[in-house]
Formats: structure tokens, C-alpha cells, sequence
């Protein structure tokens, strides 16, 4: 990882306990993080409008995976706001003022699209020009007008012109900023703050639509980086940890990683992540938005499964906020909804994939074991679309088709990072790892067409874990971000400061009251007296 990530790591605003500190303190310190990345990174306007190797490098900062608050208000400024004016400062000058302060983090940038009742569907925004008589809110983060930070917002408004609807148009203009229902009283705003080259109704609303947004499906790829950074934390803190903890089964200690139930879930999540980073960098080269939805999903399901199983894996500690994967899973929660529902882009995805509305790049069945599973789920998909009666509108298709839409696009993902880590050099035995992972979520199809019966998947697994575990250490190390790791749970120097800080409390203990029968009287007695 660079020195800039590095040098952000050490910084007293990411070495500080959080665990201990009220909410409003750590919203205002995700503030503080959120502009000291921005000044460390010094992104300019056109890292942001093309999507340089820098915009992404800043997206994979393992210390962003330590506080979703502060991505949430970064997908916020720069992917979003930035994003969106950085398409206008050619023809509008009087922008590149404002574009700074941005960049820079003198002014914290909102991005309100979304209303109380539209979200999926907010192509029917009702925020107008004009005053709304129903009172419609916007509902974004972070929209809270406390903190002590300056804001400005890019508001999502149709725009009516002598009683008609031109269309939906951005307009930008000082406004508060954490999640708060965000309403406008008579604001009066001058032309310029008017983000559009026309005054004409589009002749494909949809279509304007989805331009004036076209931040939206980069900002659904954007928000899996700090997911693949979040599955490395994950691999590493649940890994040091196995190697650390120790138990005595049959009288020598050993590590629990020697446990091929502790080595699975540890491995999984190192595999998962070396994998999904080497398919993130190679993706961002360009970025569609059907590619998008696929990295996403992929991503975020896959660091959801592995967290939750490293989490089981690390014990009581592992529910710790302090542990880092308890608070990770919970991100995962969220973030899995951010600049996209996952569960309906993937529908829409699917549907136009088995339609042959849509193509993606994926591997050549032959390529793979996955590669040959993605094709013949996308074949069986259109089969069933030709089979069922009413087409991909009729009821049979919500009942056949629909409902495989998420898991056959993670399927598709899964081969396609397969093929990228390979070509990126990943080691052989993770890339089986990964395999092993991505036949569990579909085991009956590898038995039937792929000749790998239940035994003969468990054996694969095995096999792959024998010769994996005795290079823990040095997958470990490879995932680079124990620079960035503050869990007290991976080592004896990072627990005993936080067991020296757990407050004392003292109590009396009356064993002799609370026992009533004479045998065990004298036995609490015979305790006191030793």
C-alpha cells in the first residue's frame, strides 16, 4: 500500500479509541477523517471526472474499511458532488472555486436525490422548483446542519417551467448536512446555480435521466472498494488471532488455526480478498454500469459470508465492536442498499442479460470450472424465459426467473474475478480456495453437470487447505494491511493497553448467604477459609 495510506494510518485521528466515545463525537470525528483523507490524497478535478489510478487507489485505503461513516461522506463529496460539477467547469469557470473547496474539504458536498418514498423508483422524484404543497422531504446522508462543517448540496428537483415538467435537472446551493429529512422553504436560487445546458424537456426522459445520474453506477462500483479492504482487515484479524489463540485438547497447546474448521474460515476470507482485489483493479478499466452491479454484489455478498463466519470463528471477542468484523458486518448491512439496492439492480441486470439485451464480458466456459457454471446458468435462464408462458413480465417469470437473479449474477462475478486473479498472479492454491467457496453457493449444480459429488467437494476443500495453512503467515503479510489493523483481539501488545483501560468495578462476595444446605455451608466455608 502507498505512503499516503501509511502516513494517514498514524495520524492521532485513526489511532484514537472510538469505542468509548459518545455518537455525536464519532460522527464529528468521521468529519475529521473524512478531510484529512481528502488533503492527504489532494485529488484534482480531472482524477475525478476520468477515474485516474489515484480516485481508486484513495477507494482502496485500508483505513476507510475502519469507519464507514467517513466513506459515506467521501462517496458523498467526491464521487457524487465533485463527480457531477466536474462535467460542467469547462463550460462554467465560475465552478472551479467551488470544485476546490471540495477537494480540498473546506466544504463538505451533498448529494440529495433520493425522497421519503422514492428510492428505488426515484426517477419520480417530487421535489420541484416550486414550493411542494405535500411537503415532500429529501432523504439522504448526511444531511445534518451540525458539526461546525460548511456544506453545500446538489439537489435532485424536476424542473417546471410555466406549468411544465422539463424534466429532472440538479441545482446546487448552501444546505445542512448524517441522515435527516431535509426540506426547502421558498429557497431562492440564482440561474447559475442551475446545472443544465438546456431548458428544453428531453426527448427520452429515462434516458436524460439516467445521464444526469451518471455518477450513480460508478458510485455502485466505488462503494465495493472499501468492502475488499474490509475483507482484508477481516482475513487478517481473524487470522493473527487463530494463530495466537491456543488451546490444549489433549494436553500440548496448539494454535485453533491447526482446526480445519478455523482453517476454512480463515483461508476463505484470505482467498476472497486477494481474488476480489485483483478483479476490482482490473475492472475500473472502463467501468459499465452492468460491470458495476456485477463487482458490487459480488463483493459485498462475499464479505458478508466470510465475515459472518470469521466472526463465529473468533469467539466472544469476535462480537466486539473494538474486534473490527462485528462493526464490518454490520457496515456490510448498509452499504449493501448504497448507490443501488443490490437485490434490484441485479434483477434488472438479469433480466437483460437473458433478454440478450445486455452482454458482459465473461470468461469462455472452457476457461474454468466457474466460467462453465456462469454460462450455463445464463443458457438455463433463457430457457426458462422461451419455456414459461407470458414472457419475462408474466407471473411465472417472478416466480422462475426473478428469484435466481442475485445468485446467478454472483455466479457470473465469480467467474470473472476467478480470470482476473489469475492473470493477476494470484497463487494457485488461493484460487482453488476461492473455487471451493464458489461451488458451496451452488453444490447441486457441480454435482449434476461438473462430475463433483458431495464427497468428491469435500475432498477438493481438503486438499486445497492441506496446502495452504503452513503459508498462513506469509498470506497474511501479503495482505498489507496490518499497518492499518487496530484490533486488540491479533496480539498480547494491542490487547493488554485496552484490558488496562476496562474500568474496575469492586464487589462483595457472601458465598456463606447464599447457600442453604449444610453439606454445602461447610464446603463455602472451607472455600472462605482457604
Amino acid at each position: 500500500m502507498s505512503s499516503l495510506s501509511e502516513q494517514i494510518a498514524s495520524h492521532p485521528f485513526f489511532t484514537a479509541d472510538v469505542s468509548a466515545l459518545p455518537f455525536d463525537e464519532r460522527i464529528a470525528l468521521s468529519y475529521q477523517r473524512a478531510i484529512l483523507i481528502l488533503r492527504t490524497y489532494n485529488l484534482t478535478t480531472d482524477d475525478v471526472l476520468n477515474l485516474t489510478p489515484k480516485f481508486w487507489s484513495m477507494h482502496l485505503d485500508p483505513n476507510i474499511a475502519l469507519d464507514y461513516g467517513l466513506f459515506t461522506i467521501l462517496a458523498a463529496q467526491i464521487n457524487l458532488t465533485v463527480g457531477t460539477l466536474s462535467r460542467h467547469v469547462k463550460s462554467r469557470p465560475d465552478l472551479v472555486p467551488l470544485v476546490n473547496a471540495l477537494l480540498k474539504g473546506d466544504i463538505i458536498g451533498l448529494y440529495l436525490l433520493s425522497e421519503r418514498g422514492h428510492g428505488l423508483d426515484a426517477i419520480n422524484i417530487e421535489t420541484t422548483a416550486h414550493q411542494q404543497e405535500d411537503g415532500t422531504t429529501k432523504f439522504m446522508p448526511a444531511s445534518n446542519p451540525t458539526f461546525g462543517i460548511n456544506k453545500i448540496a446538489l439537489v435532485m428537483a424536476r424542473l417546471i417551467i410555466k406549468g411544465e415538467d422539463k424534466g429532472m435537472r440538479p441545482s446546487f446551493g448552501a444546505s445542512p448536512l448524517d441522515f435527516s429529512m431535509t426540506r426547502f422553504n421558498k429557497v431562492k436560487l440564482p440561474a447559475s446555480a442551475l446545472l443544465s445546458d438546456s431548458f428544453e424537456a428531453p426527448r427520452d426522459a429515462r434516458a436524460a435521466w439516467w445521464d444526469t445520474l451518471w455518477r450513480i453506477p460508478i458510485g455502485s462500483f466505488a462503494v465495493a472498494g472499501p468492502c475488499v479492504s474490509g475483507l482484508k482487515h477481516t482475513a487478517y484479524v481473524g487470522g493473527a488471532y487463530s494463530l495466537r489463540r491456543k488451546v490444549a485438547p489433549h494436553g500440548e497447546k496448539v494454535p485453533i488455526f491447526s482446526f480445519p474448521t478455523q482453517q476454512w474460515s480463515v483461508l476463505h476470507s484470505v482467498a476472497s480478498a486477494r481474488i476480489l482485489e485483483a478483479w476490482y483493479h482490473e475492472a475500473t478499466h472502463p467501468i459499465k454500469h452492468g460491470l458495476a452491479v456485477l463487482v458490487k454484489a459480488t463483493v459485498i455478498r462475499e464479505a458478508m459470508e466470510c465475515s459472518h463466519e470469521m466472526a463465529e470463528r473468533c469467539g466472544a471477542q469476535g462480537t466486539f465492536d473494538t474486534n473490527f468484523i462485528a462493526r464490518h458486518k454490520a457496515d456490510l448491512n448498509s452499504v449493501i442498499i448504497a448507490e443501488g439496492d443490490v437485490l434490484a439492480l441485479c434483477i434488472r441486470l438479469w433480466g437483460e442479460l437473458v433478454l440478450n439485451r445486455y452482454t458482459l464480458p465473461i470468461p469462455d466456459a472452457k476457461e474454468s470450472l466457474l466460467a462453465n457454471h456462469a454460462h450455463a446458468l445464463l443458457e438455463e435462464g433463457r430457457q426458462i424465459l422461451r419455456r414459461i408462458p407470458g414472457g419475462h413480465r408474466s407471473e411465472a417469470a417472478e416466480y422462475e426467473l426473478l428469484p435466481e437473479s442475485e445468485r446467478a449474477v454472483i455466479a457470473l462475478g465469480h467467474a470473472c474475478a476467478f480470470s482476473a486473479a489469475k492473470r493477476a498472479g494470484v497463487p494457485q492454491v488461493l484460487l482453488e480456495l476461492y473455487e471451493c467457496a464458489a461451488i458451496r453457493d451452488d453444490p447441486a449444480w457441480f454435482s449434476e453437470h461438473a462430475g463433483l459429488s458431495r464427497e468428491a467437494q469435500r475432498v477438493k476443500e481438503g486438499a486445497a487447505l492441506r496446502v495452504a495453512a503452513p503459508d498462513i503467515e506469509k498470506y497474511l503479510e501479503d495482505l498489507n494491511v496490518k499497518y492499518a489493523v487496530r484490533a486488540s483481539i491479533i496480539s498480547d501488545e494491542n490487547w493488554l493497553p485496552r484490558w488496562s483501560a476496562c474500568r474496575s468495578t469492586l464487589g462483595m462476595l457472601r458465598v456463606a448467604s447464599l447457600v442453604s444446605h449444610p453439606a454445602l455451608t461447610a464446603h463455602a466455608c472451607d472455600v472462605e477459609k482457604k
